[in-house]
């Protein structure tokens, strides 16, 4: 494919070349060739997105981020906002943005699992500086921060583009094609068998697909859960309301984990997940890939008012990601008169489950003898 460039990513806080030096290098391969479709038999799907069969689906009609979203990368200068029924995007020409947006919160899409999904995106902006807006996946619970692919649409240059970018912790890979529409649908769907990925702006699948990715979810990130994201990248570009948004979000094919058992992300309850919120601390809480012992103790906080005849010594608590059942637990009660529970997991297990170094989210649910559930979760740093 035309316009498929690969760069190494240097580590330890060096500089990256940015996008808009590497679309300077190929808008020559595009001067007078500019597509109105990213496919050669087909046009571009456009219009409020449908969907038959719906796992999950986020048409931003309420204004305001649900449950089933968190905000990550903001800083001052750019804004992600839900406003006007879609999730719009603002950004001053004095900052540079990596990524903003939204990322799946308490949810993730099973890649054990073939899935597929879509959403409609518009961007009208032309500069000389560079932006674009995006969907994609990752293996990180806090963005995009290293593996991750995105698809999406955006400027450079007065270039107007398609643009796919992959990057695997070590190696960022781009494309562009050239574009006419400010309003797109793009589709991205899985097929878990065989590990590929497919990236398209006329339907799921083989057929149609400008781009497809062989051995990235499994032979690169490993089984580990996948988030999804939606956002903003710009270098120094001005965009205003109304001119760069995403809407009608929809997952149609998929299965969706969740560290909570009773976890829906489409519930708009201020906390579907959980009937009791717990506190959770992980001890260490920096994790040595190599160290020498395999045991790591969760310490459950319960909240007054639960006491210690309300634990189920009989049902071990769950860590997550992986599912990782602990092998044994204890309980007593604190000098604050609230119960805490020391539940041993499995180090392996865990390392298992999270293949990047780095800052994570842990999540650990359990029982209690009522049959509701208590969930709580915290952060651990891997090394």
């Amino acid at each position: 494919m035309d316009g498929l460039l690969a760069l190494k990513r240097k580590q330890g806080g060096n500089e990256i070349m940015n996008r808009n030096i590497i679309l300077f290098v190929i808008v020559a391969v595009f001067a007078g060739r500019v597509l109105v479709c990213l496919n050669s038999s087909g046009g571009i799907a456009q219009g409020q997105t449908t969907a038959s069969g719906v796992v999950l689906q986020d048409n931003f009609d309420d204004n305001k981020t649900g449950t089933m979203w968190k905000k990550f990368g903001t800083m001052t200068g750019a804004a992600v906002t839900e406003t006007n029924k879609r999730l719009e995007f603002t950004a001053a020409s004095s900052v540079s943005v990596p990524f903003i947006g939204y990322i799946s919160d308490k949810w993730w899409i099973d890649p054990n699992q073939d899935f597929q999904m879509k959403i409609d995106l518009y961007f009208d902006t032309n500069s000389y500086n560079s932006g674009w807006i995006c969907f994609g996946l990752t293996s990180d619970a806090t963005g995009p921060n290293n593996n991750y692919v995105t698809l999406g649409i955006g400027c450079s240059g007065l270039f107007q583009n398609y643009w796919r970018e992959w990057n695997d912790g070590s190696i960022t890979r781009m494309d562009f094609e050239g574009r006419v529409m400010s309003g797109v649908t793009l589709y991205l769907s899985y097929d878990s068998w065989y590990d590929i990925l497919y990236l398209s702006d006329s339907g799921y699948g083989e057929k149609g697909s400008w781009q497809t990715m062989s051995k990235f979810v499994k032979g690169t990130w490993g089984t580990v859960p996948v988030y999804v994201f939606l956002a903003a990248t710009t270098e120094s570009m001005t965009i205003t309301a109304g001119h760069a948004y995403l809407d009608n979000f929809v997952i149609e094919k998929g299965k969706l984990g969740s560290p909570y058992s009773d976890v829906d992300p489409n519930n708009d309850d201020p906390d579907p997940t959980t009937d009791v919120a717990a506190t959770v601390s992980i001890v260490p809480s920096v994790i040595k890939r190599k160290a020498t012992s395999d045991r790591i103790i969760a310490v459950i906080g319960l909240p007054q008012g639960i006491e210690l005849g309300d634990w189920d010594s009989t049902t071990m608590p769950v860590m997550s990601p992986g599912s990782i059942k602990a092998d044994s637990q204890t309980a007593f009660v604190w000098a604050d008169d609230t119960v805490k529970i020391l539940a041993s997991f499995s180090r392996a297990s865990l390392m298992s489950a999270i293949t990047t170094d780095g800052q994570a989210t842990v999540y650990v649910s359990g029982e209690l003898e009522d049959g509701s559930n208590y969930a709580g979760s915290c952060k651990i740093t891997i090394e």
